[in-house]
């Protein structure tokens, strides 16, 4: 009993000596430890911090591309340099990022250093394109209606994307399957029973996206004065499936339309302006950008040759820009004798409004279907419902183009803010020893 409790006893001792030697080797390397830790931290504030001076800079000018240093507020040494595509050289060891260069992208490139550590820190951003949007709008009100509110109302579908500078009008139960994004809640029209879908994400408190301004429509128009093609009169403009395009201009002399002149692809290159109004419809082979500084209406249904919905790898992409309204007209069901109208493309309205003629007269037309987005200044009305005298118009069955998200009609226009594709960080310290974040 004696010698077995000596027994124990000496082995409590021995195992307390060794924790308290563990204990002692680790207080003694804690204060390295510290150091190190804090070195390190205090070079990754300071590149940290003119990453963000930077991208505060950038939010307020859009082309800013200076240079920054940390002086005497922050901790050790710092700078910051901005890179893009027309940038000839960049720092040893940067990662452009997947896709390589464009004209839209840029590289925040910080170095900062601390008691021996060295921190980069490398932010690629990218302005993206209004494309993205499978619907989006200034104004919720109707100018067109003397300033009416239009509501997403039961029948209604969306998917994708949804942006308002103003506050959704809801009556009933519309669904919406992507992020639904305004700086305003939504506002119900009846009060009770109204209840929207919401299947993904909301923010009523995103920030403001201003539409782009003048000098990105004057270099979208000027791109197809060198690159692709540019009209002084009114044109109807038929795609066609083997990506040719029909162009009849307007003779004023004579008040007639032309004969239609066939530009295959390798004229058009994808680029087609007019500074008089557009009318549109046909088969969409490629990637294609109609602009127009009037309005653009559209004939009848606007499809993809090769649907994207059953081949993902499809390169079919239309965008059509105008710089007042953007008008369906109102037989425009009918052209392919069908109830329903289908369009593809991204569908911008600068000026005003995406609207169809005779939204409230002659009855229920049937579903707008679209795949790809509608961005406008102020809502247009596409249908009325709820009268007495019953729904008129359309029934909005709006569906993204998931590639939307990474492509983009040619010069289709850019959002005045940018996104963050990537962010690294690499940590050297005293000991060239690299780690990655």
């Amino acid at each position: 009993m004696g010698r077995s409790m000596l027994l124990l006893v000496s082995g409590l001792v021995i195992l307390a000596g060794i924790i308290i030697a563990s204990n002692n080797k680790r207080a003694g390397m804690l204060p390295g430890k510290s150091e190190k830790s804090v070195a390190e931290v205090q070079a990754r504030n300071s590149s940290v911090s003119l990453i963000t001076t930077a991208i505060e800079k950038l939010t307020i000018d859009n082309e800013w591309t200076g240079s920054l240093e940390s002086g005497d507020l922050l901790p050790g040494e710092a700078e910051l340099e901005v890179y893009d595509a027309r940038s000839s050289s960049y720092p040893d060891g940067i990662t452009v990022g997947e896709g390589g260069w464009d004209s839209y992208k840029i590289l925040l490139y910080s170095k900062a250093t601390y008691d021996g550590y060295e921190v980069i820190t490398e932010v690629m951003m990218r302005r993206d394109s209004f494309s993205k949007y499978s619907y989006f709008s200034d104004i919720e009100k109707s100018t067109l209606l003397g300033g009416a509110d239009i509501y997403f109302h039961s029948k209604d579908e969306i998917t994708g994307p949804v942006h308002t500078n103003d506050a959704f009008h809801i009556s009933g139960t519309p669904t919406f399957y992507g992020a639904v994004t305004s700086p305003s809640m939504w506002r119900s029209r009846n009060l009770l029973g109204d209840n929207p879908d919401f299947q993904s994400t909301t923010d009523f408190n995103s920030p403001v996206k201003n539409l782009p301004g003048a000098t990105q429509i004057s270099n979208l128009e000027r791109s197809a004065k060198t690159e692709g093609l540019h009209f002084d009169r009114a044109i109807i403009a038929l795609f066609q499936s083997n990506g040719s395009v029909n162009i009849y201009q307007y003779d004023y002399a004579n008040n007639v339309w032309g004969s239609g002149v066939n530009y295959p692809a390798s004229v058009h290159k994808g680029l087609i302006s007019t500074s008089r109004e557009a009318f549109v419809k046909g088969k969409v082979k490629g990637p294609i950008t109609l602009h127009s500084k009037e309005n653009m209406e559209i004939l009848g249904d606007i499809e993809y040759v090769d649907d994207p919905r059953t081949n993902p790898n499809s390169t079919d992409l239309l965008g059509l820009v105008s710089e007042k309204n953007v008008i369906v007209d109102k037989n425009a069901h009918a052209d392919n004798g069908s109830s329903d109208l289908t369009l593809h493309g991204s569908i911008m309205a600068l000026g005003d409004s995406f609207v169809v003629e005779d939204y409230n007269r002659n009855g229920f037309k049937g579903n707008l279907n679209l795949l790809g987005g509608i961005i406008q200044k102020s809502r247009g009305p596409v249908g009325t419902f709820g009268s007495w005298t019953g729904d008129t118009g359309y029934a909005k069955k709006y569906n993204y183009d998931d590639r939307l998200r990474y492509s983009i009609p040619p010069h289709f226009p850019r959002e005045s803010v940018f996104s963050i594709l990537s962010w690294k960080d690499r940590v050297v310290n005293k000991d060239d020893e690299l780690a990655s974040n």
